[in-house]
């Protein structure tokens, strides 16, 4: 297997001020695996626009691998307000759908899995991405299904200050654009969604409120919510716990399998 880490901003720099980098793991050629195109898996990891968590990085890229995506991760920029963390967005799927031969995927059928922020970072963009857009070809920067962990939808509703104050700096405005659930629309990404019924740190209505938006538009969706279980779980097994047992439930580390099955039911 092939790591890539592409600074986005060496081709996108007239949209990019700042470096931006784009990770993957890609598999090789060889005669037991053909250099066959898979689907793209892009990662989103949280840290609530304060910095790009690594437990939710390397760990599900890996784990994503073994379901037999090739997949890659965006280290976005923190401590910076919309439009920026959007706009590295948009390059990185475009970058992505534009190298899809030498990356081995599948183009237009990138999906995003986002965690806390990440999953803010996601599901907002979904949402808004016409407005963005600075491509002749639009469906070149739009996600082909979403995925989400524990996930900020509303900064209208949360009780998240820090990540609002992040992305938004409490301007009114934005916090309604950025609101995922205002933004719905009948071609809205399909799109699985987890958390905790007792998630301290982003309260679980989030998740509910989005399903709620997404199923009043007949947008195609699944919506887990575990009965316990604290922030920041990302794969909920040894592999992203530290050694904390508090971050292991063997039943929610089976969510990857759960929404790699909702992207393959997903008809085009």
């Amino acid at each position: 297997m092939k790591y890539i880490h592409i600074n986005l901003k060496s081709f996108y720099a007239g949209i990019l001020s700042s470096d931006v980098y784009l990770n993957g793991f890609i598999y090789d050629g060889s005669f037991e695996y053909p250099n066959t195109r898979r689907n793209g898996i892009l990662i989103l990891p949280g840290g609530g626009y304060e910095f790009v968590s690594y437990r939710e990085k390397d760990p599900v890229m890996h784990r994503f691998s073994s379901l037999g995506y090739n997949s890659f991760s965006l280290d976005y920029s923190c401590h910076t307000m919309y439009p920026v963390p959007h706009l590295e967005l948009m390059c990185a799927l475009h970058y992505l759908n534009t190298h899809a031969d030498e990356l081995g995927i599948i183009p237009k059928k990138i999906s995003l899995v986002g965690f806390s922020a990440g999953g803010h970072l996601a599901c907002s963009y979904a949402g808004i991405y016409k407005e963005l857009n600075k491509f002749d070809d639009i469906s070149l920067i739009k996600p082909f299904a979403l995925v989400l962990a524990y996930p900020v939808v509303s900064l209208i509703k949360t009780d998240n200050p820090q990540c609002v104050k992040n992305i938004s700096e409490f301007d009114d405005k934005l916090m309604h654009l950025l609101s995922a659930d205002e933004h719905i629309s009948k071609d809205y990404p399909p799109t699985f969604m987890w958390t905790t019924a007792n998630d301290e740190l982003v309260n679980p209505n989030n998740t509910i409120w989005l399903r709620d938006a997404l199923r009043k538009k007949k947008v195609k969706n699944k919506c887990m919510i575990y009965s316990s279980g604290p922030h920041g779980l990302a794969l909920a097994n040894e592999a992203t716990s530290n050694h904390d047992p508090k971050f292991e439930n063997e039943k929610i580390s089976q969510w990857p399998l759960l929404a790699h099955k909702f992207i393959k039911s997903i008809k085009e």
